[in-house]
């Protein structure tokens, strides 16, 4: 979830709308996995700013999107666009590192990073 959020905040910050967008699908996607619905909120609705005909519209939440069978097909060519390995790879190559501690959760980074994406 960190990876792709900070990948989207990367990539929002070089003017790279789709892959911004893809990244943060991703990071919804990777945050509804560890229960931080907050995070797949907030990237919801990101995306729907900018798209609001998206796919993730047609679903009341990003994790009803992730369980409509209709949507798998997308969902597998994101992986295909970025796995994880490949996430950090990217991050490694932009000289970004990912933090969390106990005063700072995961979640709250992510955040902090989406919240770039909407200025």
């Amino acid at each position: 979830m960190l990876a792709y959020a900070r990948l989207a905040r990367v990539s929002h910050e070089r003017r790279q709308s789709a892959g911004r967008d893809r990244f943060i699908i991703l990071c919804g996607r990777e945050a509804c996995f560890a229960g931080w619905l907050d995070v797949a909120t907030a990237c919801r609705d990101l995306v729907l700013v900018n798209n609001p005909r998206h796919l993730l519209a047609h679903s009341a939440s990003f994790p009803d999107a992730l369980r409509d069978p209709e949507n798998t097909r997308f969902f597998a060519q994101l992986d295909a666009f970025c796995p994880f390995e490949q996430a950090e790879h990217l991050l490694r190559e932009n000289h970004q590192t990912l933090a969390s501690t106990v005063e700072v959760s995961a979640g709250e980074v992510a955040l902090a990073d989406l919240e770039h994406c909407s200025q």
